[in-house]
Formats: structure tokens, C-alpha cells, sequence
């Protein structure tokens, strides 16, 4: 069975698309930092191989990797993702050598196919649902980046002789998953029965479980063609304050919920979504979790760290 190699492996989405892959019994040679925080989310899986890869690491790599036996290489690893880096560009835009060298060595190995991951903060203000066809409206410098890294890669990959696939993710959510967002800020404040202060939430938005942006990804691994872009989340492409409902009835509906108290910092509406036919086209992609059921597992998850403090 063909190899898969992952950079950033021991994130949050490398860590669970390389246990999906393990179930499945595909091997993997993970790439994650050297003195890694979280290599533990990877360490006890079977069928892995842990490398520790940084920038300028290719010579040492290429040598532990057998070549022509790299059926899809996933660049995951990206530097400065906390929400209080992403508004700097010199953090960001390491990123881009980062992803350059990747795709070298993916070349190098003799990978059939490389993929990368956006982010909707790439196409915020796009006001549509996201594709190939959507006008770029980054967010902040993450968001640039990331472009940047769209663009170049692509022509890196023409340039060498490599397929390239790049795949966007709404708001990729799951029990684990560290960010300051307003899911994780309201499931919070409705645990100690307080008031959440929230906009309007008018916003469209989206979200994908992580276990099924997993499944997509291996999916694209699989069958995705040279050159697609391919939105990866659930479909559902609703305004914010749907969620919130949802947080609401399922924590505590006695607690006030405090839409409209913040007011919006510009007239424009940021929005999250995308859409899902070419992936559906090409991998036969479903989503199979939806929010309201998936939601109860970071619910819990933060209940539990909540009682434990």
C-alpha cells in the first residue's frame, strides 16, 4: 500500500487526518517540528513514522523516505496560526519558503500529488459561496499569506511537473480544537450561565466537523485532479446566530443570549462558506456530521475541562 507524508501531522487537522488514515491502515511519514509540543497526538498511532522537518531540513528527509512510493503529499504545517499572530505579517510570511520548500520536497520523494489547506479568511468579504471563481478578499495577513501561498505553490507545481491541488475549510470545529471563536466563547459563558454579548450575527457561516474534513481530505488524496480547488464543510451556508440557537437549546435556553450587544466594527459582513459540487463531483464527498450533533462532543469536552479546573 502507498505511503501518504504529512506535514504538520501533530496539528489539530494533520493529528486527525493521520488517525483516519491509520484506521485505515495507509502509511504515513509524518513530518512535525523538531522539540514538537504536540507530538503525543500521534505518537501511539500505528502505521506512522515520526521525521522531524524544518525549513531547510529537505537533504536530511529525502534520504529517509523511499522514492515513487508517495501516493499524495498533504502540506498541513503552517507558522503563526493563534489568532493573535495572524495580523502579523512577518510571522506569516515565513509560511510561504515554508510551503515552497514542501513542495520541493514532495517533488524530490516523487509524490503523485500535492495539497494544501486554506482558509476562508482568504475570501471573507468574496459574497458568495466560496470557489475557483471567488475574488480574494483576505481578512488580515494570515489571509494573504495564504493566498500568496495558493498562487506560488501553483506555479511552483507547474514548473516542476507536480500535481497541485488546493482545498479551503470553513470553520473547521471539533472537542480539542484550541481558538478563541465565538462558538467556543459562547458554549463557555452559557456552561457558567452568563450572558454571551454578541452581534447580530448575521453573518452567513459554516462549519465543518474534523472528523469530516478527515474524510475529505483522504478523499482528495484519492481522487482529486491536477489543478482543482475543492471548499471542504458541511453545506449549511446559514447565518451565525442559527449556531447560536443551537448552543443555546442544547446548554441552557434559561440563559439570556445577548444579540445585537456588540455592534459591528463596518458595515461589510465578513462571511464563511463554500461550495461543495467539485468535491462532491470528483471524490463523492458527503458530509456525514451535522452541527447540532457534533457540537454536543466540544460541548462536552468543554464541560469537562470546566469541572476539572
Amino acid at each position: 500500500m502507498d505511503t501518504v507524508v504529512i506535514t504538520g501531522a501533530d496539528g489539530f487537522i494533520g493529528s486527525h487526518l493521520s488517525a483516519y488514515l491509520a484506521d485505515k491502515k495507509i502509511p504515513i511519514i509524518a513530518l512535525i517540528q523538531k522539540n514538537s509540543k504536540t507530538r503525543s497526538r500521534i505518537s501511539s498511532l500505528r502505521n506512522v513514522t515520526i521525521l522531524e522537518w524544518n525549513r531547510g531540513d529537505q537533504a536530511a528527509i529525502t534520504s529517509q523516505i523511499p522514492s515513487g512510493s508517495i501516493s499524495a503529499f498533504y502540506h498541513l504545517a503552517w507558522s503563526g496560526v493563534s489568532p493573535e499572530s495572524r495580523g502579523s505579517v512577518e510571522e506569516q510570511s515565513v509560511n510561504i519558503t515554508l510551503s515552497l520548500e514542501a513542495l520541493t520536497l514532495a517533488k524530490q520523494i516523487g509524490a503523485r500529488r500535492f495539497i494544501t489547506l486554506g482558509s476562508t479568511m482568504e475570501y471573507m468579504y468574496a459574497g458568495k459561496p466560496i470557489d475557483k471563481t471567488a475574488i480574494p478578499t483576505p481578512q488580515n495577513a494570515y489571509g494573504a499569506v495564504k493566498l500568496a501561498v495558493r498562487y506560488l505553490c501553483q506555479e511552483a507545481a507547474k514548473e516542476i511537473g507536480i500535481p497541485f491541488i488546493y482545498a479551503v475549510a470553513t470553520g473547521v470545529y471539533g472537542p480539542g480544537r484550541v481558538d478563541n471563536n465565538v462558538i467556543t466563547y459562547t458554549i463557555k459563558k452559557l456552561l457558567e450561565k452568563e450572558r454571551p454579548s454578541l452581534s447580530k450575527l448575521e453573518q452567513r457561516w459554516d462549519y465543518v466537523h474534523i472528523d469530516d474534513l478527515a474524510e475529505a481530505l483522504y478523499l482528495i488524496g484519492e481522487k482529486g485532479k491536477d489543478g482543482a480547488f475543492y471548499g471542504i464543510g458541511h453545506g449549511d451556508n446559514q447565518p451565525l446566530s442559527q449556531y447560536i440557537d443551537i448552543l443555546h437549546a442544547l446548554i441552557d435556553p434559561t440563559v439570556a443570549l445577548g444579540i445585537g450587544d456588540i455592534p459591528y466594527s463596518q458595515k461589510e459582513l465578513p462571511s464563511s462558506c463554500v461550495d461543495l459540487r467539485p468535491l462532491k463531483e470528483d471524490t463523492g464527498f458527503v458530509p456525514k456530521i451535522p452541527f447540532e450533533v457534533g457540537v454536543r462532543g466540544v460541548i462536552d469536552a468543554l464541560k469537562a475541562e470546566r469541572n476539572g479546573r
